[in-house]
């Protein structure tokens, strides 16, 4: 079982930023581990937020349960729970793993391997999609791609974008606590990769995924925050002198801010007519345009989830989903403080990153994305 934890660890950090398939599989592999292990484990230290995200998954459960006439395959938008009930399972095995079975001195080595192959794995995924922004073709995925924008290896925008904030933020904040960290990476590599992260962020052209990075790394130093958004306006009036287009085609995006703003209000509509527990997990997007229409909402024509993680599960699970999302969140948090350790340094930075991406796009709901936040999540508790 310990093999199979490490060898599930590796194929996460392998597919963290390149494949879906691959993250599907540490599910896979995870899965024995906490069957065997859950009966072992003792519950009492069971973390109050692990308790917060099993009700959020439960709540989840029962909104397309008591919505089930409204759900299309109320059995697939069941099964995608997964995310969040694995997330919090995982500790488990992870517990045992990391603070049983491996002493400090294999720790260490463990999580070096596992933080150097996400690093490269990463790092070749910006580089192929920058490849692809340039060119117009992408390399590892070996397919043309619209160049006007960095998708990595996912191809999909918002997904690559808000994925590597969260990365950079990690990568930044390592950078700044460099020396309590050089015995997991090189203080050489790790400048490296975040280098092709930044890039790679600023390319995607994800405004929320920059608004996401620069939250989360005002709470890892203010002068560098300073020093990466001068730089990040020096790059939009770089590309605006290469592209005069530029800044109204990414930056201002008039049309995208209307679907927004039209999905948010539509998203509190749907709250109003059901505040219990919703029209169901992931079930708001398919009554979005009808919603907006009944309103006459902005951007009636754009149907698509609430484009806010918040909006989002009040319309799909009600009051009682955003309880229990709004506890998970504030005991991580409190979790996190309570350290006062490299732990606190790394992760609340991230956890500013993820609020602030849920602001204007759905990440929590996102399968790539909630791979990356659940295993943070599992890890920051677990060591």
């Amino acid at each position: 079982m310990p093999h199979l934890i490490f060898v599930a660890l590796v194929i996460l950090a392998l597919g963290l930023l390149t494949s879906i398939s691959l993250m599907a599989g540490f599910h896979l592999l995870l899965i024995p581990t906490i069957l065997f292990y859950a009966p072992k484990y003792n519950w009492k230290k069971f973390p109050k937020s692990g308790w917060a995200l099993l009700s959020l998954s439960v709540l989840l459960i029962l909104s397309v349960l008591a919505n089930h006439g409204l759900v299309a395959k109320p059995m697939k938008n069941i099964f995608k729970v997964k995310y969040y009930l694995l997330g919090a399972l995982s500790i488990i095995p992870l517990d045992y793993y990391f603070n049983q079975y491996l002493n400090p001195e294999k720790r260490d080595r463990v999580l070096k391997k596992l933080w150097v192959i996400l690093l490269v794995s990463s790092s070749l995924a910006t580089l192929s999609g920058l490849v692809g922004y340039f060119t117009g073709f992408n390399p590892l995925r070996m397919v043309k791609v619209q160049n006007a924008r960095n998708g990595g290896v996912f191809g999909m925008l918002m997904t690559y974008g808000h994925s590597i904030a969260w990365l950079s933020v990690l990568s930044v904040a390592s950078c700044v606590h460099s020396r309590k960290v050089e015995k997991f990476i090189s203080s050489r590599w790790l400048f490296m990769s975040t280098c092709i992260s930044l890039i790679g962020l600023f390319t995607s052209h994800v405004r929320g995924a920059w608004i996401a990075f620069f939250a989360g790394c005002t709470f890892i130093n203010k002068k560098i925050t300073a020093v990466l958004l001068g730089l990040c306006l020096l790059g939009v009036v770089g590309a605006q002198v290469y592209n005069p287009n530029f800044f109204e085609t990414q930056i201002l995006r008039k049309t995208s801010n209307e679907e927004r703003v039209g999905s948010w209000l539509a998203a509190i509509k749907a709250f109003e007519e059901k505040p219990v527990l919703g029209y169901g997990y992931l079930n708001f997007e398919p009554y979005s345009r009808e919603i907006k229409e009944r309103y006459h909402l902005p951007a009636a024509y754009f149907g698509g989830h609430a484009h806010n993680d918040t909006l989002e599960i009040l319309a799909t699970s009600g009051a009682l989903g955003v309880i229990c999302f709004i506890l998970w969140v504030g005991f991580w948090i409190l979790e996190t403080l309570r350290r006062k350790d490299l732990g606190t340094k790394l992760v609340i930075p991230f956890i500013v990153a993820f609020l602030a991406s849920g602001l204007t796009q759905v990440t929590f709901n996102d399968g790539e994305n909630a791979f990356f936040l659940m295993i943070v999540y599992a890890l920051s508790v677990v060591l």
